[in-house]
């Protein structure tokens, strides 16, 4: 399966308000954030700015591969299939 194209701005919308990084650094041209289970960090993640312009495949499997999500599972976290705890849930077998 092939991650699909997303509007910068809804994958930077659904990171924010599903997973909930904390925030490493505000001051680069894209955000930075740290994804912790319990105290202990997971991944980093790019968080895209808020654009309007398609964010594509080549793009977004980058994001997919920092939260550590393949192709099917990226594409439900946008789409609103996947939530938030179950993102956690999944993230636990990487510890």
């Amino acid at each position: 399966m092939k991650i699909n194209s997303y509007p910068e701005k809804l994958i930077r919308k659904k990171i924010l308000s599903k997973i909930k990084p904390e925030i490493i650094n505000k001051n680069a041209p894209h955000w930075w954030g740290g994804i912790y289970v319990g105290k202990v960090l997971v991944t980093k993640v790019k968080i895209p700015n808020e654009h309007n312009r398609l964010m594509h495949s080549n793009k977004s499997k980058h994001i997919a591969h920092d939260l550590r999500l393949g192709a099917e599972d990226f594409n439900r976290l946008i789409d609103c299939s996947l939530k938030g705890t179950e993102y956690y849930i999944k993230l636990r077998a990487f510890i």
